[in-house]
């Protein structure tokens, strides 16, 4: 599994008819991160009209939340997601504040006003792809160490942790697609000797 996430959290302005718009956005990969993030905005805005959010996080298939926050329904909230589906992210949480500028933007103002901010913070955070890793535990004699390790790295999983004691423990993350048969190349490289489990991991960002 892969998918686009923003690469940094990241903000942008946009004003029309004297409105000010400040969309913030973020990486988040649970329900909970998101929303921490979307009260940590409200805290740094409390003085503002609205602060307008949307979210799609999680793995498998995304849990997905919008809020107008008093707009009109589906003015606000509904742009803020439709921009996250058209950039085809994941696990990313936007939010726009707006200060009204005294004039009223109608309907279709509004629907533009929230999806150009959005973009824009969008714009600002970049995108980092990151794919799935499961975690894969590997415990072996001293003497297999050696070649365990450089088998892992020459398959690019990303090593987590060491564990020496009355053998060698090691934790790394490995791509869910090639589980399988670099679990059998570690079976026939330490001649069956090694013990391994998989468990689930987590999403890792690729290389640039």
């Amino acid at each position: 599994m892969e998918f686009l996430s923003p690469a940094k959290q990241a903000s942008a302005e946009y004003i029309v008819k004297r409105s000010r718009f400040i969309g913030t956005v973020s990486p988040a990969f649970t329900e909970s991160e998101a929303d921490s993030f979307v009260e940590s905005v409200r805290a740094k805005y409390p003085d503002a009209t609205h602060n307008v959010y949307a979210y799609s996080v999680g793995l498998g298939t995304p849990i997905e939340r919008l809020s107008d926050d008093g707009e009109p329904k589906g003015t606000a909230g509904y742009p803020i997601l439709d921009v996250i589906h058209k950039r085809s992210l994941r696990n990313v949480v936007c939010v726009v504040t707006r200060y009204f500028g005294g004039t009223l933007l109608g309907a279709g103002g509004l629907l533009r006003a929230y999806g150009k901010t959005a973009n824009l913070a969008l714009d600002e955070a970049g995108a980092l792809k990151y794919i799935y890793h499961s975690l894969m535990r590997v415990r072996v004699a001293y003497d297999q160490f050696g070649r365990l390790q450089r088998e892992l790295e020459n398959q690019g999983c990303v090593i987590d942790n060491v564990d020496y004691g009355e053998a060698v423990q090691v934790s790394a993350f490995v791509k869910e697609e090639a589980v399988p048969a670099l679990t059998k190349r570690i079976s026939d490289l330490t001649a069956g000797r090694a013990e391994i489990s998989v468990s689930e991991g987590k999403p890792i960002p690729s290389a640039p």
